[in-house]
């Protein structure tokens, strides 16, 4: 019997939860059963879109990473995200803790939308920071959604 995960109704999702599964990545299909499935309740920022692109050109080349970008723009799942409060408040995560502009970018969304922030990686920088404070939106990381479907007693 397969396990749902419990989710929050509105996610901000990093480019690694896109990624993953473009790349056959172990949580890629958690990414896709999950979280890319769902009708609504799903954001990108801009800047996320940018780190989507820039991975995909450099492993893919540029013609794939367009085709790519331009039909989850065009399609609208994940949505969109933009905002001065968006960039207000990435300046101020980036401003106050030591994460990537793409990850303040990713938590302000959330902040903003009342969402959880998903991660396709547990990175160093941001690991460190959760140690250190506690951030002021739910913070998720693909890989342990991956775990607790393969069953382990922990996630």
């Amino acid at each position: 019997m397969s396990e749902r995960h419990a989710l929050p109704e509105a996610l901000s999702i990093d480019s690694g939860v896109v990624l993953s599964y473009l790349l056959g990545e172990e949580s890629g299909q958690i990414a896709r059963d999950e979280i890319l499935s769902r009708e609504k309740g799903v954001y990108v920022s801009r800047v996320a879109v940018s780190e989507l692109f820039y991975v995909l050109c450099r492993r893919r080349g540029e013609r794939y990473a367009r085709e790519v970008v331009e039909v989850l723009l065009a399609g609208g799942r994940p949505a969109v995200a933009s905002s001065d409060e968006v960039d207000i408040e990435a300046g101020r995560y980036k401003c106050g803790r030591s994460v990537s502009l793409a990850d303040c970018y990713v938590l302000a969304v959330a902040k903003v939308l009342k969402a959880a922030a998903v991660f396709g990686k547990r990175e160093d920088d941001l690991a460190r920071e959760l140690r250190r404070k506690p951030f002021d939106v739910d913070v998720v990381f693909l890989e342990d959604l991956t775990r607790r479907g393969r069953g382990s007693a922990e996630g």
